[in-house]
């Protein structure tokens, strides 16, 4: 892979060799959004808060717009792979920029085993098999991922695009389908669990929206941020809040417990065959995301290597990098196996780790020098935005805080 790991471009300035565009950058922007979170995330809502769990999706579809806009503007103002961490460090200092480097990596290599395995229960679905091996597989399909990022941004890109096509209009398609199906009885009663699942689903379903800011790990190698990162979003940002909002909508409506929404969809309407064509969907779509959210890990990680905040090999080139992300998933697997943790515990703590880098970005924001009116007006929604949702995180933002002081410890133990 052609890498400009080692020579980070000066904010505002367009990165030598610069090879994605408009369209690549949507693609890399839906794919890493609709994909694991959409399949599974909806079923997990459904539990917390009942039928008004779709009043989460529908604040965090409103709420996308401005996170969206604040890492585009973030990243054409300087255009770095360290993504959120290199605004953390540009506005607060090199140490909380350190720690947020090394924050983020835990929280990509926390979270992104999850994707694997919803593909494994994907498969396992398809062979008849739900009681089958599933941490195997997903360690098989993290690896997978990992070795896709060796194909390169430019090839990377145009598989995602064609895979994400076909399955996009499959998703598009399940909800048609499935409409005649659809029970209005299913939303009574709608408050269930009162305003407090709400908001605990507004945590939980955050972790579907989780994919602006890792975009801007790739803005080093993007022609012109400054206009192909906002134009982009003009066209990402309604794909996946209608698909979103649709989705979990036409879900909820569906009579059943099926925890996979587009198996449920195609099964409510088309029987086995329905749930057969829907769990080869879904398997499709959370290898696309899985790809997309590797990749972001892969260019974090190396970041952080470049600055001397993981060991420099791993900068050098992509395969050392890649290995370790597949061991670290691999352990994080091998955990949740033998502890017994489920994936919803996994989804809040990624959740609130997420939120709380925002949180540091925006304020780092408006402490940077030259940053510019629409980044610094962006910063202060999305500040407001992520401390309200963080107020509903419990238990997750607990651990995510925990997760922080640790990564804090081990940067200024490294820097001292």
């Amino acid at each position: 892979m052609t890498d400009l790991m080692d020579r980070p471009a000066p904010p505002g300035k367009v990165a030598p060799s610069g090879r994605l565009g408009v369209r690549a950058l949507v693609v890399f922007y839906v794919s890493s959004l609709v994909g694991t979170g959409i399949l599974l995330v909806p079923g997990l809502t459904e539990r917390q808060a009942g039928p008004a769990s779709v009043l989460a999706w529908l604040a965090l579809a409103v709420c996308s717009y401005p996170f969206a806009r604040f890492f585009a503007e973030m990243s054409a103002w300087r255009p770095d792979a360290s993504g959120l961490a290199a605004m953390v460090g540009a506005g607060l200092g090199a140490r909380p920029g350190r720690a947020a480097a090394l924050l983020l990596v835990a929280t990509y290599v926390i979270g992104n085993p999850v994707m694997g395995i919803v593909s494994a229960r994907c498969l396992l679905g398809l062979l008849g098999q739900p009681d089958g091996p599933v941490y195997p597989l997903a360690m098989g399909f993290m690896a997978l991922s990992a070795a896709f990022t060796l194909l390169g941004l430019a090839a990377g890109a145009r598989v995602q695009a064609a895979s994400l096509v076909v399955l996009l209009l499959g998703l598009g398609g399940a909800v048609v389908i499935a409409a005649p199906r659809f029970d209005a009885g299913e939303y009574t009663p709608f408050l269930t669990q009162g305003w407090g699942g709400v908001g605990i689903a507004v945590v939980t379903a955050f972790f579907s929206f989780l994919g602006w800011e890792n975009v801007s790990t790739l803005a080093e190698q993007v022609d012109d941020p400054a206009r192909s990162y906002r134009r982009a979003i003009r066209w990402a940002v309604p794909i996946v809040g209608l698909l979103y909002a649709a989705v979990t909508a036409a879900y909820l409506a569906v009579p059943g417990d099926e925890p996979v929404v587009i198996t449920a969809l195609l099964g409510a309407s088309l029987g086995e065959t329905g749930a057969v064509v829907g769990d080869l969907l879904a398997l499709g779509l959370a290898v696309v995301a899985t790809n997309a959210w590797v990749l972001g890990a892969t260019r974090v990680v190396r970041a952080a290597a470049r600055d001397r905040i993981l060991p420099r090999v791993l900068a050098d080139r992509p395969v050392p990098a890649t290995v370790v992300l597949t061991l670290a998933y691999t352990a994080v697997l091998t955990a949740l196996l033998f502890t017994g943790t489920g994936e919803e515990i996994v989804l809040i703590v990624t959740s609130s780790g997420f939120l709380l880098l925002y949180v540091a970005a925006a304020v780092a924001a408006l402490r940077a020098r030259g940053t510019g009116r629409a980044l610094r007006t962006t910063a202060v929604v999305t500040l407001v935005i992520a401390a309200v949702f963080l107020s509903f995180a419990g238990t997750g933002l607990l651990l995510a805080l925990l997760l922080a002081a640790g990564c804090a410890a081990v940067t200024a133990r490294t820097t001292s």
